[in-house]
């Protein structure tokens, strides 16, 4: 190359370095939290994404005698049966007597197959994961079963552990001991 064009070259270059705009800053990178915004009993909380398998309309039940009293019954799904469970009677301990509940959310982990009914159904959210706030109180019915939670449209959606619920030695064990049957609750 010629020391003509090498000095074009350079000229070139100090033109291209001079009026380029600045490379764009890259942002520290942020990780979130990932899942559905559901209520049981009323107490609003958020699922993980992964940890429920799907939601479902609340299906026809066939009652089984001799369970404990949120057990509302099994359920045919996908070509197998369901167990069904309350998530009134589960966590708060007393039947609902309202408008029936709609939905459930099924899960599947840990080798527990059960849907659990919902009071309501909202929406699909995501949260900076550094916005997880491990302080707040949580309603005392869900508290064993919650870690933490985030803020909201200015209220505060607990998120359920499910592998904390699967393992809950009172999920585990549906038989009913003497007097808490869900016969005894259930017409």
């Amino acid at each position: 190359m010629s020391t003509g064009a090498l000095a074009v070259f350079r000229e070139l270059e100090r033109h291209y370095a001079r009026s380029a705009a600045p490379s764009p800053a890259r942002d520290k990178p942020v990780m979130f939290w990932v899942g559905t915004h559901v209520s049981i009993a009323g107490v609003p909380l958020l699922v993980g994404a992964g940890e429920l398998d799907e939601i479902i309309e609340t299906p026809a039940v066939t009652r089984i005698p001799g369970t404990k009293p949120w057990v509302m019954g099994l359920a045919a799904h996908k070509g197998g049966l369901l167990p069904v469970f309350s998530g009134d009677v589960l966590f708060r301990r007393q039947p609902y007597s309202g408008r029936p509940r709609e939905y459930c959310m099924v899960v599947r982990k840990h080798g527990l197959h059960f849907a659990l009914t919902l009071s309501g159904v909202h929406r699909d959210l995501k949260f900076p994961i550094e916005q997880r706030d491990m302080t707040r109180d949580i309603d005392v019915d869900f508290a064993e079963m919650c870690l933490g939670g985030f803020s909201y449209n200015e209220q505060f959606l607990a998120v359920l552990d499910i592998d904390k619920l699967v393992t809950d030695s009172d999920l585990g064990s549906a038989s009913a001991t003497t007097g808490e049957s869900n016969e005894d609750k259930n017409p």
